[in-house]
């Protein structure tokens, strides 16, 4: 065992997946839960919006703040709690991702205080000129997209997902990113049974720029293909802007007999939900790298997209379909759903991708980067995975 002390590292982000259960919030857990076996780090997670009861395992929650409300102005009006944290800490490397006012006040921290801070992108609108960040009041977009510009100035590294947000990166800020690193995610657990009743499924937090509407208007479409169903797995909007709109979403996916619409539910109940998929779809306008894609190939699921294509992976693998019209899009679930051949054909396609591109080895880049701020190529840990998560009812 090493005599070296244990690297303090501080993972900086608004939400703890005690509450949230989106994309990045899965990826930290994934982070945390390899790191901390090594037994290399002291961990520390900075959040403000936390449950409370929770009891973490392997590192300790600071709290950003005393309660789980948010400044109408934005994060950035968290910089005092946040700064007093980080000092508690005392960080050698803060992990920042979701782009926000945290990144500005976490990277000036780093510059301040000798640290590094490594800002890992988490979607395409983070490294896009006027992308949109939420919000009613015009002024917390305002400073939040400028925190986010802040902290590419001044991040010591810069982690992008695909090669298209290092582009992006590139054009609209001109700078370099220092690792191209896949999501990663655990093999499958669960066993992977085809045999029950066809479904489509679609998994997201109910956002309109996810588009939800699109699939209750697919799943009408369909309403007439024999033995599908629909599933919807999601929470729904309750942001003051979004109520009229999310009250009428409601009301439509009511008004849909062939959808079943289940709520929200834990990563661990969704997985098993893809285990039992035979079709995945994506609505979204806009992405970073969809955790939930990932998450079907993993499990024998073709996905089905209507704009979302990272990097142009499904056609160019052909683990999937991007579709780029609402009326493709049904077509694609129309064909998916009644050619058992192709379905097969391309979930056991994707799964064996995703096991060769998306496994846990990828942490083995993002350690190296918070050790010694210099990354292992992702494709150097990329080997093809026996085939070890049981299949029955194909």
């Amino acid at each position: 065992m090493s005599d070296q002390p244990p690297l303090r590292l501080a993972i900086v982000t608004p939400n703890h997946s005690s509450v949230a259960s989106g994309g990045a919030e899965y990826q930290i857990d994934n982070l945390i839960e390899s790191l901390a076996a090594t037994k290399r780090y002291e961990i520390a997670y900075l959040a403000r919006i936390v449950d409370p009861t929770f009891e973490p395992r392997g590192y300790r929650i600071e709290r950003i703040g005393r309660s789980n409300k948010v400044s109408p102005l934005g994060y950035l009006m968290d910089a005092p709690p946040l700064y007093r944290a980080l000092k508690n800490v005392r960080p050698n490397v803060i992990y920042q991702r979701v782009a926000c006012g945290y990144t500005a006040i976490a990277a000036h921290y780093a510059k301040q205080n000798g640290a590094r801070m490594i800002w890992h992108v988490a979607h395409d609108q983070d490294v896009t000129e006027g992308g949109q960040t939420g919000g009613r009041n015009p002024i917390r977009p305002f400073l939040e997209k400028r925190s986010v510009e802040y902290g590419i100035r001044h991040a010591q590294h810069i982690v992008v997902q695909t090669e298209h947000q290092a582009r992006l990166l590139k054009q609209n800020y001109n700078r370099s990113a220092d690792a191209v690193i896949p999501n990663f995610q655990p093999e499958p657990s669960e066993v992977i049974d085809k045999s029950g009743p066809l479904i489509v499924l679609w998994v997201a937090n109910f956002k309109p720029w996810k588009q939800p509407d699109l699939f209750v208007r697919a799943a009408n479409a369909l309403r007439e293909l024999a033995g599908v169903r629909f599933v919807m797995v999601g929470t729904p909007a309750t942001g003051r802007g979004d109520r009229e709109w999310s009250a009428a979403l409601m009301q439509s996916i009511r008004d849909t007999p062939n959808i079943n619409y289940v709520g929200e539910k834990r990563q661990s109940e969704v997985n098993q939900l893809f285990g039992r998929a035979h079709v995945f779809v994506n609505t979204s306008r806009y992405e970073g790298f969809p955790n939930t894609f990932i998450q079907a190939w993993m499990r024998e699921v073709p996905v089905i997209s209507l704009d979302v294509d990272p990097d142009g992976v499904l056609d160019r693998e052909r683990i999937g379909t991007r579709a780029g019209s609402l009326d493709s899009l049904i077509d694609a679930i129309c064909t998916y759903a009644t050619d058992h051949a192709l379905r097969a054909e391309v979930g056991a396609r994707a799964r064996r991708y995703a096991l060769r591109r998306h496994s846990m080895d990828n942490v083995r880049s993002l350690e190296q980067l918070i050790q010694t701020g210099r990354v292992l190529e992702p494709s150097a840990n990329l080997t093809d995975n026996a085939d070890r998560s049981p299949v029955v009812g194909r």
